[in-house]
């Protein structure tokens, strides 16, 4: 949906009464962008709660609660919460990806040594087939300071638009590479020297919570509904897993690769401090 800036009484009364509910909406989301800035949003808000004032009678019971909630709110925390209110009042469900995000991103303190680590690890990406996942392990690649993204068969690239949604603009921090085959990658990762390990529950996986991770080292992570390829699989010499204690037996594949990479970065941090060496 395209976003708004405002609206005058004379053009938003010439609408109809249903399209005046769907300008509301288009306010609201602008407004929602925005609130996430630095700059204070009351002009908008101002407008959106004129425009309300304007609403052809009667004025919609969900219009009444979004105009005494944003008369009365302090804070963007509650004018989120009133517009989340209103959408679901009418029936407008929020995506990940809609959502707005918080503008305090920049340069970082980071641990040297932990940069160390991460610079040593590449994510292998087997045959992944949601744009929205391969976006958020961008994300989860750019904040650890990985080394590469490797993008396997079916993969989405960053040219993707859903893919860079969830990547929140990190695609352009990232290093990545195209492989045609996975099994091309895994070659390629061989010949480079690192270690291969499958994100996979397979009878031989251990934990990762368990695991001493040798780096270099390549993350192999799979298709959402097929796992890692077996021909792919036969050819890491690990196999890590995340404990669950549910009904479920498998997170979402970019939120499990994001726990393994940390671990994977972190775990061993303090012993390779301790020896005074960088590769563990």
């Amino acid at each position: 949906m395209k976003p708004l800036a405002h609206f005058s009484r004379k053009k938003f009364q010439a609408l109809s009464p249903e399209h005046q509910l769907k300008a509301i909406s288009r306010l609201l989301y602008s407004l929602d962008e925005r609130l996430a800035s630095p700059d204070p949003q009351t002009g908008l808000i101002d407008n959106i709660k004129d425009c309300l004032a304007w609403i052809t009678p009667p004025l919609p019971e969900s219009a009444q609660a979004l105009y005494a909630a944003l008369d009365t709110a302090s804070d963007r925390h509650q004018i989120s919460a009133a517009i989340a209110r209103y959408q679901a009042a009418r029936g407008i469900e929020y995506r990940d990806y809609n959502l707005s995000q918080a503008w305090n991103d920049g340069p970082r303190e980071a641990d040297p040594a932990a940069l160390a680590r991460a610079s040593q690890i590449v994510l292998i990406l087997d045959n992944l087939r949601s744009a929205f996942n391969v976006g958020s392990i961008f994300r989860t690649a750019e904040c650890l300071s990985v080394k590469e993204v490797w993008l396997c068969g079916v993969c989405a690239d960053p040219s993707d638009k859903a893919l860079q949604k969830t990547a929140m603009g990190t695609t352009e921090r990232v290093n990545w590479r195209r492989f045609a085959d996975t099994l091309d990658a895994v070659e390629a990762a061989k010949n480079e020297a690192y270690h291969l390990c499958a994100l996979e529950t397979t009878p031989s996986a251990v934990s990762v919570f368990e695991t001493a991770f040798p780096l270099p080292l390549a993350i192999v992570a799979g298709n959402e509904s097929l796992g890692i390829d077996p021909k792919v699989l036969s050819q890491c010499g690990m196999h890590v897993s995340l404990p669950v204690q549910g009904w479920k037996n498998s997170l979402n594949v970019a939120v499990a690769l994001a726990i393994c990479a940390y671990q994977a970065v972190f775990a061993g941090l303090e012993t390779s401090k301790q020896q005074g060496i960088i590769n563990a």
